[in-house]
Formats: structure tokens, C-alpha cells, sequence
């Protein structure tokens, strides 16, 4: 009997030892909102200030600008370079894809013509270095082996020329020569 006694006491006292433990380890926390009304400041009068009459007017006259007469393209736009004017204003390149194939590098793309009429002119790809030296270029054409562009989307192509691989390297489009109305 001593022996089931002491198992008794035994449980008790770990359930009780249990439940202290529990009850010491919650932790209990209210969350309560408070609400403040803002304080509003009470409204004050601006004072006006009435403006105070000037001079008489003077009267503005500008000169018509002098110097050389400048010339219009077909849209109205001013052409201030002819050598840059319609390459500047009415192309932009996109879709750029620079890749090797059986030992050579290639770019395609899309040249867009914004222009009216179809364009003409010469542009390169050209490769630089981390020190900006050209280090690959290739001729931009387009499947007819020139660089024709029609109003709209136009594919373009070159074969890029360069000994070390430029798919990583910085790359722009030049202009070789002026591009014009056909």
C-alpha cells in the first residue's frame, strides 16, 4: 500500500507542479483601442492684400529673327541638320539580337520608319570595349542588301565583324551617311 501511496502522491504532485508550471508560462495581454479627437485649430482671416497700380505699360515689340532661312520636312518638322535630320527624328531600333552562328556574329532587329515616305541611308552596328574602343561593326541592311525603309516595321540585319565576342559588349547605331526621301 506505501508503494501505491506514493505513486498517488507522486502524481499529484507532478500535476500540480504541471498546471503552476502552465499558469506561470501564459501570458495574458488586453489590447484596448484608444481614440483622441485631433486638435483643430480655429480658422483665421487671411488679410487681402489689394495689388498696387504700376507704371503705365510698356508696350513689347520682339524682332522677326534674322539669318539664314531654315527648310521643312514633308511633316512640317524644321530640319536644322540635313545630315542627321530624318536618321534623328523618324528611325528608332528595337528587338536587337546579337548571336553567333558557326563561328560568325549576326545581329536582326526592327528598324521603325516613322517618316511618310520610304528612307534611305547607310548606319552601322558598332562594338565598344570597356575603354570605348571599337572593337567590332557591322553594315545594317535590310533583305534586300540595302537599307531601304518603308513607312512601318522593317527587319534589319548585319554580320558583325570583330575578333573577340561582342554579345556582351556595349553597342550603338552610327550613321554612315545621311539618310533621305527615295
Amino acid at each position: 500500500m506505501s508503494g501505491r501511496f506514493s505513486n498517488r502522491i507522486g502524481a499529484i504532485l507532478l500535476i500540480t507542479v504541471l498546471s503552476i508550471g502552465l499558469t506561470a508560462g501564459c501570458v495574458r495581454q488586453n489590447a484596448w483601442l484608444s481614440y483622441a479627437v485631433p486638435e483643430t485649430m480655429a480658422p483665421t482671416a487671411t488679410p487681402r492684400e489689394t495689388p498696387a497700380p504700376t507704371r503705365e505699360p510698356v508696350p513689347l515689340t520682339v524682332e522677326p529673327i534674322q539669318g539664314e532661312a531654315f527648310h521643312t520636312d514633308r511633316k512640317g518638322i524644321p530640319i536644322l541638320d540635313s545630315d542627321t535630320h530624318y536618321f534623328t527624328y523618324y528611325l528608332s531600333f528595337s528587338d536587337l539580337r546579337v548571336y553567333e552562328e558557326d563561328g560568325y556574329t549576326y545581329m536582326d532587329g526592327i528598324c521603325t520608319n516613322s517618316f511618310d515616305g520610304t528612307l534611305t541611308g547607310r548606319a552601322q552596328l558598332c562594338f565598344y570595349d570597356a575603354d570605348e574602343k571599337l572593337v567590332g561593326f557591322g553594315d545594317i541592311h535590310t533583305a534586300d542588301g540595302e537599307l531601304l525603309l518603308t513607312v512601318g516595321t522593317n527587319r534589319i540585319y548585319a554580320e558583325i565583324l570583330s575578333e573577340v565576342d561582342v554579345q556582351q559588349l556595349t553597342c550603338r547605331i552610327e550613321q554612315v551617311s545621311a539618310f533621305n526621301p527615295v
